[in-house]
């Protein structure tokens, strides 16, 4: 099963700069993908994989979990089978992993959360939405949605309507301030 590519939700925290959109990973450094949920299921003619109860899919030091995480295979697999030759559980590249419920994404020094999660391999894009957070080190914005097109690494993120996005630098400590150019 070609696990990899539903590792893209890391995207959104700047390590997928390393990586095209298809192959993203979870982790920087990549390697073996373990998962765990309460149940599976596999729907052969959508090619769907369903993963729920207490989704936990870990690749070395990233992790992702969620109430329910659901993949999109494409009819073909890159991995030399004919089109129509039944692959099985999983076989092709992921088109669309969907993220649901208490999605939350940690590595060491980054980490969000929502309530949905939407990695869509065509528009090399992944969009987060529902009470979103994302912290690294100890910066935090919150938001309604957040976009991160991948290939331009451009992340937006947008409030609630009537409210405003909110979040909270802190400077590095011991850095000296340098002033902007021309002064």
């Amino acid at each position: 099963m070609r696990l990899n590519a539903v590792l893209a939700v890391g995207a959104f925290l700047g390590c997928l700069g390393l990586a095209p959109g298809a192959w993203a990973q979870l982790s920087e450094t990549g390697g073996p993908v373990s998962y765990s949920a309460n149940n599976l299921e596999y729907f052969d003619a959508e090619h769907r994989l369903v993963l729920t109860g207490d989704v936990d899919i870990v690749q070395n030091d990233a992790r992702l979990r969620a109430d329910r995480i659901t993949l999109y295979f494409s009819n073909s697999s890159s991995g030399g089978q004919q089109q129509g030759s039944g692959g099985g559980l999983g076989a092709g590249d992921i088109e669309r992993m969907v993220a649901e419920g208490d999605v939350y994404y940690v590595r060491p020094s980054q980490s969000a959360r929502g309530n949905r999660a939407v990695y869509e391999t065509s528009a090399d894009s992944v969009t987060f939405s529902g009470n979103v957070v994302v912290a690294s080190e100890e910066n935090v914005i919150r938001g309604e949605t957040m976009v991160l097109q991948i290939g331009s690494r451009q992340t937006t993120i947008r409030p609630q309507n009537g409210q405003r996005v909110r979040g909270v630098f802190v400077p590095r400590r011991g850095q000296p301030a340098t002033p902007p150019p021309g002064r």
